[in-house]
């Protein structure tokens, strides 16, 4: 696609021990060198086995690749189907999650995965985020119309220093909520991970992104990197998918809008956006703020 090939950066590739330091130079927070894959895949509700397997083997694409850590879209362990969730909900302490967890220790790559969490009276939209032996879990806080029969929501808004970085995350449709990524701006994120499972792929999710993942990135001078989960319709062909990473200033750093299964890598490095001397291009809007102007408390 022209499009991909005119944002996505090129750079000398990366060792395989995929070595990551910040660095304080001259005031500024620097990423030194940090490689990210984005996974988009096919998970098949009912089908936890396979889709275990399937993770197991994008988890060792990702680690051929260099990666530090991989993102999967949005319930990728069970799939996405709110109408039976609870029947496929898993418990994070269950063979499959642990499979997977074990799948990233053995290829030393973090990794981040979703699935439909069993719980009373209803199960979370979970997402995992495993890195050497740690992890913490993100119960989706604002489910969507459509999920508020079947899931309750969380109320927690967790980071991991993994790979090298503080990161968040926020799901699917949340990622039009700006306090969530600006909550965890305040808590020390460097990076925020933003899971799908939308239904436009392509050039709609593409135009749909443009107009608000930027912003979380730029407001609040963090890296981001948005997976959708791709579908396969009833004549077989695959539908949705989708993967950009921006960087903090708001530009896109890499992308991928096929409608096919296919790991985006990304490196990702420089200075984060943090107050300090030097003009306008060196401004941190996010430290800029005035809170005690705006009447409640963000958190």
């Amino acid at each position: 696609m022209e499009h991909v090939a005119a944002f996505v950066k090129r750079k000398k590739p990366l060792s395989r021990r995929r070595r990551v330091c910040y660095t304080l130079s001259g005031g500024e927070k620097k990423v030194e060198a940090l490689r990210i894959a984005l996974a988009q895949i096919v998970s098949l509700p009912g089908r936890g086995e396979d889709n275990a397997r399937k993770l197991e083997v994008f988890l060792r694409r990702a680690a051929e690749g260099g990666a530090a850590l991989v993102l999967f879209p949005e319930c990728s362990l069970t799939g996405y189907a709110p109408e039976s969730a609870a029947r496929d909900a898993l418990s994070p302490d269950g063979p499959l999650v642990r499979s997977v967890e074990e799948a990233s220790l053995r290829t030393g790559v973090a990794v981040c995965f979703g699935y439909a969490e069993r719980g009373e009276p209803l199960p979370c939209i979970t997402q995992e985020l495993f890195s050497g032996g740690e992890r913490i879990l993100y119960r989706k806080t604002h489910p969507g119309t459509r999920e508020r029969a079947h899931f309750r929501p969380g109320d927690e808004f967790p980071l991991l220093r993994a790979a090298g970085a503080a990161w968040g995350m926020q799901l699917c449709w949340e990622s039009h909520i700006p306090d969530i990524s600006t909550v965890l701006r305040r808590r020390g994120a460097e990076a925020l991970l933003v899971p799908y499972a939308a239904g436009p792929g392509g050039g709609r999710c593409r135009e749909n992104w443009l107009v608000h993942l930027p912003a979380r990135a730029s407001d609040n001078g963090v890296w981001l990197a948005a997976c959708n989960a791709l579908r396969r319709e009833s004549g077989g062909a695959l539908a949705g998918g989708g993967g950009m990473v921006i960087d903090p200033r708001g530009r896109i750093a890499a992308e991928f809008f096929e409608p096919e299964e296919h790991v985006l890598f990304c490196d990702i490095s420089g200075p984060l956006p943090r107050e300090q001397d030097g003009g306008m291009g060196r401004i941190s809007y996010f430290d800029r703020r005035r809170e005690e102007l705006y009447g409640f408390d963000a958190e």
